[in-house]
């Protein structure tokens, strides 16, 4: 079959190609259809830059975006169980029209959550991963450095977690104003005269947790320091570049902070007693959030356009990141 992917050939580009897809799934893959993919505007947009060790500015190889999927199920290869023709889908599959998944890293869509809610579960995954990472404890203050996607996300599953107070710091009042609306305690703007009194009012000595969801090496120090003693600072934003006039002595030392990393890929291969918290658990606890309407991601879909749009889309996004929230390709209107 002709099937059609997004494709960047070279930093700033990007595009819809062509390309020939069989019928038939190898042993082990499953073939689906999209009905839409989600972007993940952090990780997309540094590699569509060109600013990532995989991608570098000077990279020839082509860049196959996305891992937002959502769709449904065409065909079953061989030694797959547990998904049936029909079956829809969501998980971590490229911007395409038709492909192939690992079964390993798709799950089914309950009834109940629309294909657009699941395709924002696995941006919810990486949340919920670096949320359980500091064992918020029922009580605890947090701190959301940045109230973009990411960080509108783990606002809210920071207070599914017991964090009271969970407050929400960014620039942008539109951004402020979805936060409080969707449960923070507080939505500061780190600009404001009064913010550091309020702060400072809302958790006495420091936050007990706090998260960096800008990917901005400029805000990880300002994220250390809103820390109290002895707390923990994880940073999920994935921060590209190093970071200036880190003290660690002062700032993390004497203070008894623990630092932790986020990224997606820190999540448990398999299961243990310990921790059972793999990807594939992790959706099914976003995507249960979202049937039962304790997460809101609706709030959260800024734009949603053809796919032939990507290539204005990631422009903006380089150029223009405020402007945006999720973004949704309707593979639909090819």
């Amino acid at each position: 079959m002709r099937a059609r992917r997004l494709v960047s050939v070279a930093p700033y580009q990007m595009d819809v190609e062509e390309y020939e897809l069989s019928d038939t799934p190898p042993a082990g893959q499953v073939l689906v259809q999209a009905r839409v993919t989600a972007v993940s505007a952090g990780t997309e947009v540094a590699n569509y830059r060109g600013i990532t060790k995989n991608r570098p500015a000077d990279s020839t190889k082509p860049y196959y975006p996305g891992y937002s999927f959502a769709g449904k199920v065409l065909a079953v290869g061989d030694r797959v169980s547990g998904f049936q023709v029909g079956d829809r889908v969501c998980g971590m599959v490229n911007h395409l029209s038709h492909g192939l998944a690992d079964p390993s890293r798709i799950a089914p869509i309950p009834d109940g959550v629309t294909d657009e809610q699941a395709a924002m579960s696995t941006l919810g995954i990486i949340v919920l991963n670096a949320v359980r990472k500091p064992s918020i404890q029922l009580g605890e203050s947090v701190a959301v450095v940045g109230a973009g996607l990411i960080g509108q996300l783990a606002s809210q599953l920071a207070r599914l977690a017991g964090g009271r107070p969970v407050v929400s710091l960014d620039f942008l009042a539109a951004r402020r104003e979805l936060a409080a609306k969707n449960g923070a305690d507080a939505a500061l703007d780190p600009n404001e005269p009064g913010t550091q009194a309020a702060l400072e009012r809302l958790a006495p000595g420091g936050f007990n947790v706090v998260f960096e969801a800008t990917g901005s090496n400029l805000a990880v120090n300002p994220a250390i320091k809103l820390a109290a003693r002895g707390g923990r600072v994880v940073l999920l934003g994935s921060t590209r570049g190093l970071v200036d006039q880190f003290d660690p002595y002062g700032d993390v030392h004497l203070k008894g902070l623990t630092i932790i990393g986020a990224h997606i890929t820190t999540h448990m291969e398999a299961p243990n007693l310990a921790n059972p918290w793999t990807p594939l658990a992790n959706r099914r606890v976003i995507l249960d959030l979202i049937r039962r309407g304790e997460l809101n991601v609706d709030s959260l879909i800024s734009h949603r356009v053809a796919p032939s749009e990507a290539g204005k889309i990631y422009a903006g996004l380089a150029e223009n990141p405020s402007g945006y929230f999720g973004v949704i390709f309707d593979w639909s209107r090819l």
